[in-house]
């Protein structure tokens, strides 16, 4: 009995050749924004459709078997359901910050943004964080700034639970416990999040030090803290 359920799992999965079209499309990704930026900005959408197509074609028509695909259609509608109301509520609040962005204060805004991630998501903290996080650096904002804010609030921060990493939310849906990755692997997290955190201080300190400090006073002159989108905070506490 137990060879024959083994038989049949192992001849209702797919060909190897059928991981091509995500392995296309994961090339595309990564490649066609330097070779052919403008072809890839007009005509990304057509090329992820036909690509998908391909294997949506191969379970209707070959495995002649449509579970796969309706189960694949609730996964996604339930994944945009989620980080679609991330976006739209986080979209809503504006936070100004008052004072100077020392590398102290920026490392620690940032290790706040990771924590956050976790429970608003990494699109939601994103959303939330990026506007305050480009006022307070406006006198010195560089491309690092932005590169390091992506790697920490919009990737590696949310890696702890289904709500701050798209991933961990489907595997959630597949039955995987909310809580397993914050039990097994919160110390690797910890471990990526002080060596990145400690790469962003050292370079924030070289940026910061260029900067005189009439400079800096001149911009923070003027500004003052404030909060506006109160609603939409309701919107997370529903």
């Amino acid at each position: 009995m137990l060879l024959f359920a083994t038989t049949t799992a192992h001849a209702a999965l797919p060909p190897m050749g059928m991981l091509a079209p995500f392995a296309i499309l994961l090339l595309c990704i990564a490649l066609m924004p330097l070779f052919a930026a403008h072809f890839w900005e007009h005509h990304y959408p057509k090329v992820a459709v036909a690509l998908g197509l391909v294997t949506a074609a191969y379970y209707a028509f070959v495995q002649h078997d449509w579970h796969p695909l309706q189960h694949a259609a609730h996964e996604y509608v339930s994944f945009m359901a989620l980080v679609g109301s991330l976006f739209v509520i986080s979209g809503g609040i504006n936070i100004r910050v008052k004072g100077e962005a020392t590398p102290l204060i920026n490392t620690f805004y940032l290790l706040i943004g990771a924590v956050l991630a976790n429970f608003i998501g990494t699109t939601g903290a994103s959303m939330l964080l990026i506007r305050p996080w480009i006022q307070m650096n406006k006198f010195r904002i560089t491309g690092f700034h932005i590169v390091f804010f992506i790697f920490v609030v919009s990737n590696v921060g949310g890696c702890l639970t289904p709500i701050g990493d798209p991933p961990l939310f489907l595997g959630f849906l597949r039955g995987v416990s909310f809580f397993w990755v914050l039990q097994h692997c919160w110390q690797a997290w910890a471990l990526a999040l002080a060596l990145l955190l400690g790469a962003f201080f050292i370079f924030d300190t070289r940026n910061f030090s260029r900067v005189p400090k009439e400079v800096r006073d001149e911009e923070t002159a003027h500004e003052d803290w404030y909060f506006r989108g109160l609603l939409n905070v309701y919107g997370w506490a529903s």
